[in-house]
Parts: structure tokens; C-alpha cells; sequence
């Protein structure tokens, strides 16, 4: 069966949808893919040439390395399995007393730089300076959670059967509805689909199993990506839809090669 993709809610920075057609193997493998192998811009590196502040290098070296890098998709062929050898230089040379944010980062890249402008980094008393070029490389998750492009996780798609024998139901179809989920009335029960998190009210615990049945629709998910930034979230699961079909072709490219 061909997977199908059905976008349940899309935002700037989060996107929903449901794939129909796969297994949990596959699920879990594009959740895997797209926190591992999807790969964004990191500051990797820092050199120091003047730092008075109360913090020490490495502190602050670590704060720059978990902010967010936008990340050209156009301009790099980032579902390839090898990285481009690109590096970028992001240079700082501030004076107290204020507080430096991620903003205030001057990169010779105009297409590579900090998602998020207000992200502070550190707080200079009067007098203190703090001068360095930071270093920003293509990298992937599966290396460090700084080169991450953001965050994923799915659910099982289900079906929960409330019958009309429970005492109230109709508070349950409302309850629903006030969620936005699908719910469909018939002559006996009320079926609710899941498409987000929907849990029972501890009055209705007693009758699950019985009278309120959950059903899970068979090779159904649904996903929730959320970006950093660095990648539009859209561009985030292409990517990573491509980088598992390279990594299955050169699979089964091997697989020849042993056969022969």
C-alpha cells in the first residue's frame, strides 16, 4: 500500500499530519531520521581573542552552540549522505555594561544566521569585553543535539467507541468537539477519532473495555514535527523522506553486490 499523507494543521514553526499505509518500523524510522539525519548549522567551533566576563570560555562557547542557524535548504544539497564542506563565520565584539544576544552575532553568510535575534548569551558589568569568531559547520543529530532541527514525535491513530448505554455520553461527544477531533454519531455509539491526545474523565474509567472501546486504525499514524528554526518544518520532513530513500537504495544497492 503507498503511504498517504493527510496535513491535519500546519503553523510557522509546527506541523500535523497523518500517514496512512506504513508500520511502526517505518513510523519510528522517519521519527529517527528526522532528529538524526536531517542535517542543519551548528557553531562547532569558537576562538576566543578577549573575554572578560564572569563566564568562563567553554560556558559560553556551549551557549553559542545551541543557538539555532537558519539553513539555506536551496543551497545545499542536504539530502545527500555525505555533508558539504562549508564553514561560516560568526564574529562578535562587544563592550559592557548590556546584554549580548544572539543578534548581535555578525556573520559572513547572510543566508546563515541565528533564528531567534533576542537569545541572550551573556551579561557584561561595565568595562568588560568580549571579542571571538565562532565557527558554524553542517552537521547532523545523530553527532550532537545542537545540529537537531527540531523536535517529532506520533501516536497511533484510534477510533474510541462510546456507546449510548453510558450514563452521560453525550458529555463525552462534547468534550471531543470542544477538542476539535472528528466525532461521528450513530444509531448505538459515538466513535471519536484521535488525532490529538484525548483522554477519559475518571467517571468514565469503569466502562473501558466494555462500553467505551478504543480501536486502532491499522497503519495509521499521527505525526507532530515542531522546527527550531533552522528549516522550514515542511522542508525538515521532505528531507528526511529523501534521506531514507538514499539510505535504502544504497541498502539494496549492497545487498546486489553480495548476490553477485
Amino acid at each position: 500500500m503507498e503511504p498517504k499523507f493527510k496535513i491535519l494543521e500546519k503553523r510557522e514553526d509546527s506541523i500535523k499530519f497523518i500517514v496512512e499505509g506504513i508500520d511502526v518500523a517505518f513510523a519510528n524510522a522517519l521519527r529517527r531520521t528526522i532528529l538524526a539525519e536531517v542535517p542543519t548549522f551548528a557553531i562547532d567551533e569558537v576562538e576566543f581573542f578577549e573575554n572578560d566576563s564572569a563566564l568562563f570560555d567553554e560556558i559560553i562557547a556551549h551557549r553559542l552552540a545551541m543557538i539555532p542557524l537558519t539553513t539555506p535548504h536551496e543551497r545545499f544539497s542536504l539530502d545527500s549522505l555525505e555533508l558539504d564542506d562549508y564553514t561560516v563565520v560568526l564574529s562578535l565584539e562587544a563592550e559592557g555594561p548590556g546584554v549580548v544576544y544572539s543578534g548581535d552575532l555578525k556573520s559572513s553568510d547572510a543566508d546563515v544566521k541565528p533564528a531567534n535575534p533576542d537569545i541572550p548569551i551573556i551579561k557584561l558589568a561595565n568595562g568588560q569585553r568580549l571579542t571571538f569568531n565562532a565557527y558554524a559547520r553542517l552537521g547532523r543529530g545523530k553527532d550532537h543535539a545542537k545540529w537537531q532541527p527540531g523536535f517529532v514525535y506520533y501516536k497511533y491513530l484510534t477510533k474510541i467507541h462510546v456507546s449510548k448505554d453510558v450514563p452521560d455520553w453525550e458529555e463525552l461527544k462534547e468534550l471531543a468537539e470542544r477538542r476539535g477531533l472528528p466525532v461521528e454519531e450513530k444509531d448505538n455509539e459515538v466513535v471519536i477519532t484521535t488525532t490529538k491526545a484525548f483522554y477519559l474523565p475518571r467517571k468514565f474509567e469503569a466502562y473501558e473495555g466494555d462500553k467505551i472501546r478504543e480501536e486502532i486504525v491499522p497503519g495509521a499514524f499521527v505525526f507532530t514535527v515542531e522546527t527550531n528554526g533552522e528549516l522550514p518544518v515542511e522542508e525538515i520532513v521532505s528531507i528526511a523522506l529523501k534521506i531514507l530513500m538514499r539510505k535504502s537504495d544504497r541498502f539494496i544497492n549492497e545487498l546486489h553486490k553480495l548476490a553477485d
